[in-house]
């Protein structure tokens, strides 16, 4: 059965493929293949595939939502809760992890929160344990995040199921972090259900997750499909619109054929711990420039290897309840697609490997072309030009005016534009699919929202293929990105100044394209107008696409799909609830002298103490804190206090030994600011600090 399911999938997917192919050939026979028609022919070797791999997928997903149950072939699949063996998910030892890095405290631990409670209020599971691992390298943002899993323990009386640690050293960011995890406390667990920062998933997810896990015992991983949340600017919601409308198509009909070798995005998803640590450990990558270094991109290859070692890898689209906020902006978008850039081409070092599977290749060669594609899309548009003006010169030369006109008009011209509508079918197919799938009301009501997104994709994709095309000349002229935080607050918009000057060179191009193409020829000016259009309109989209405009929230409503607006509901109260307020510049003031805050700081920080003699740099440094501040401490001097129980202890005794005068500003200012009940064993007010109880 799988065999004939991929057999089907291969012949439409090649179909178009072979017509495209045959068209093109028939156009570069009238005047001998040229040099530059081979390389045109070429590119299009890359460009057709990928175009009709996504109308492919596309239609097999419409044909399967057409029909409930229609994929006999599924394993991860919703189970009834009249059918969870509850008593045995309760003594399976789960681990939900969430690495960050210089991210959002409130946000973060919001989420841990909301997520615990959706799953107490279906069932407890007393072995669910929440990590959450930090890699984040400010003092202030690291005292923080204390403060948050403080607090998120005391709020939900919890402080058995709830972890935090902040590693000293972020080596191999995301994947090391993970790593660091496995070799601390991997053989404790049965699973892993991997967050991202962003992440939110429903109690009834998890449970899911687990009980699908316990039913397909080679199961290596098993991934959620995640939609848009949490959307406020228009790019927010026409992703957001855009996720819910076509996703599921592109999903269900890429499950057709991968079936137990589907894809894993990294997050909102679940493995199999041992395994993972058995055969997915990531090897460090040969020192060539970009390519090489460690891997940015873990999760492909992961995948991979959980396949190399014969376990499957599975997409449960069927569940529900498993969310993901999308970057404010285009600028935030194309930050984050230059990291992703970099990582999906170190992926080429895979595509070869020893005994990995032919579907994981294909995974690894999508996830290459998809940035790949950008300057190849480039080269064949530069390409078609020129061939078809060489072409028309040719044939102007060779025939008289009447025989010209009527092979262009006839012959010529309707072979270009059957390839050009052959190529439009497979671009927009997937879109008409998705859309006509919906109830006649639902079209109704809906085609704003399509018809706006579709005018935005339009504008928006001359833009990435400029962009993506600069990404990977970076990384092959060895140009290493790293691993930075995300922005992820929609109130933070760029400057007017900073749009224009990001996107003003891609402007000037779309006017000299526009200039060309009209001096030219009327025909050349509007077949190129999909392309300059969206370059010329850069800086004006990229502006009021990243604003609010609360008038368009009902054009982009997603009710329809229906959200599960409790489980996000919650996380909106709780973000509004938060209690760390009283942190904001103080962050190092507690960590390092509040008698209450201290103690927690320093119980954090674990066992190894560091000498019964300080170094002569410890007693400089100490000083320089007490009578300068922090400010004036190196990072890296600052770091290493707040991590050591013993540099904790000697600090803190030297401050409350030495007199006020002897303190630096930062120690005045705060001291006469706070309240005195803040110091609970120093000052004569005995009643408890209700901002830290």
């Amino acid at each position: 059965m799988i065999h004939i399911h991929r057999s089907l999938f291969f012949l439409v997917f090649i179909t178009p493929v072979l017509i495209g192919f045959s068209l093109f050939i028939e156009i570069i026979s009238f005047r001998g293949i040229e040099i530059s028609e081979y390389y045109q022919f070429i590119t299009l070797i890359f460009l057709l595939p990928m175009l009709s791999y996504g109308a492919s997928t596309a239609l097999f997903g419409f044909l399967l939502s057409l029909k409930k149950n229609a994929d006999s072939l599924l394993k991860a699949k919703h189970i009834p809760k009249s059918d969870l063996d509850f008593a045995l998910l309760e003594s399976i030892n789960v681990a939900v992890v969430m690495p960050v890095y210089e991210e959002n405290e409130i946000s973060i631990f919001s989420r841990i929160k909301v997520i615990f409670e959706s799953v107490e209020k279906i069932h407890k599971l007393p072995k669910l344990d929440f990590f959450i691992l930090s890699d984040t390298r400010t003092p202030e943002k690291w005292i923080k995040e204390e403060a948050a899993y403080i607090e998120l323990c005391e709020s939900t009386n919890n402080f058995f199921n709830f972890h935090y640690r902040r590693r000293k050293s972020n080596l191999n960011g995301k994947s090391g972090n993970i790593a660091d995890f496995c070799r601390r406390w991997g053989k404790q667990y049965e699973y892993m259900i991997i967050l991202d920062a962003d992440s939110l998933v429903s109690g009834d997810l998890i449970i899911q997750l687990i009980a699908n896990m316990e039913k397909n015992p080679k199961a290596g991983i098993i991934q959620s499909v995640t939609k848009i949340f949490r959307t406020t600017t228009v790019f927010q919601k026409l992703t957001e619109f855009s996720s819910y409308l076509f996703s599921p198509f592109f999903i269900k009909g890429a499950n057709f054929w991968q079936i137990d070798s589907s894809g894993y995005w990294g997050h909102n998803a679940i493995l199999r711990i041992k395994p993972f640590m058995e055969h997915c450990a990531l090897p460090h990558l040969p020192e060539y420039g970009g390519l090489g270094g460690k891997i940015l991109s873990h999760d492909t290859v992961e995948a991979a290897l959980m396949r190399k070692a014969g376990f499957e890898v599975l997409c449960a689209y069927e569940l529900e309840g498993s969310y993901e906020e999308n970057p404010p902006n285009l600028i935030d978008t194309l930050k984050r697609d230059q990291r992703w850039c970099q990582g999906n081409l170190q992926h080429f070092w895979f595509l070869f490997g020893k005994k990995i599977p032919l579907i994981n290749r294909i995974h690894i060669l999508n996830g290459i072309l998809s940035y790949l594609n950008s300057p190849i899309w480039m080269c064949y548009i530069i390409l078609s030009l020129w061939n078809y003006l060489e072409d028309s010169k040719y044939l102007n030369y060779s025939m008289l005016p009447e025989e010209y006109e009527f092979f262009k008009s006839q012959i010529y011209d309707p072979l270009y534009l059957k390839l050009l509508y052959l190529s439009l079918l497979l671009l927009f197919l997937p879109r008409l699919l998705s859309f006509i799938s919906l109830p006649l009301l639902q079209i109704i009501k809906k085609i704003p929202a399509f018809l706006l997104e579709t005018v935005f994709s339009i504008l928006v994709a001359p833009i990435y293929m400029i962009y993506h095309s600069i990404f990977v000349f970076s990384v092959l002229l060895n140009k290493r990105i790293s691993w930075g935080p995300q922005n992820r607050d929609a109130n933070s918009e760029y400057s007017v100044s900073y749009v224009v000057s990001s996107f003003f060179g891609v402007t000037i191009l779309g006017f000299a394209c526009a200039y060309i193409s009209y001096a030219h020829s009327t025909m050349l000016f509007i077949l190129t107008l999909p392309i300059w259009i969206g370059w010329i309109s850069a800086i004006p989209l990229v502006i009021l696409t990243g604003k609010e405009f609360k008038n368009l929230n009902k054009i982009f409503s997603i009710s329809f799909w229906k959200p599960d607006i409790h489980l996000i509901g919650n996380l909106e109260e709780e973000l509004k609830t938060h209690k760390n307020k009283y942190l904001e510049g103080r962050e190092l003031f507690f960590a390092l002298v509040h008698p209450i805050f201290h103690n927690r700081h320093k119980q954090l920080q674990g066992n190894k103490l560091y000498s019964s003699k300080l170094p002569k740099t410890s007693e400089k440094d100490f000083a320089i804190l007490l009578k300068q501040g922090p400010e004036f401490l190196e990072k890296k001097s600052l770091l290493k206090i707040l991590s050591n129980r013993d540099l904790l202890d000697s600090f803190y005794l030297k401050f409350w030994t030495s007199k006020k005068k002897d303190w630096g500003n930062y120690w005045k200012r705060i001291w006469e600011d706070i309240n005195p009940s803040f110091f609970p064993s120093t000052s004569n007010n005995k009643k408890n600090d209700s901002s830290l109880q």
